[in-house]
């Protein structure tokens, strides 16, 4: 029987907590949100905090120096052109090669659900 991952707090993770987690009441009320605006003028920080509403546990956000959005934005934009790069190599290998599985085939050999596949293709559209 696998045992079940047990999530590891460290003195880090409490430190982060106290010190940059806050309430949407204590970022309006107090001066919060002009000291984080401070904090990221002059130079780019990898520093983070994370603001939640109280009364909507899933309703949370994250504030972020500006500077360092765009780089973990242009990381993430690299990445996919890397993903986008290495399908095409691998549809370029295989354009002149004969299908052998029906699509079928291939739904079922990697459980794929298509109704859930049609579903979000319609929620995307």
């Amino acid at each position: 029987m696998p045992r079940k991952k047990r999530s590891t707090v460290s003195t880090d993770t409490l430190d982060f907590l106290r010190k940059n987690v806050y309430n949407v009441t204590d970022i309006t009320r107090q001066k919060k949100l002009s000291e984080i605006l401070d904090l990221y003028s002059g130079k780019v920080t990898d520093e983070v905090f994370v603001v939640q509403n109280g009364k909507k546990r899933n309703a949370q956000a994250v504030i972020v120096d500006l500077e360092y959005f765009k780089e973990l934005l242009s990381i993430k934009e690299e990445v996919e052109q890397a993903f986008d790069q290495v399908l095409f190599e691998e549809a370029s290998k295989r354009v002149n090669h004969e299908a052998n599985l029906g699509l079928s085939e291939v739904f079922d050999e990697e459980d794929i659900d298509v109704d859930s596949l049609l579903e979000q293709l319609e929620e995307e559209e």
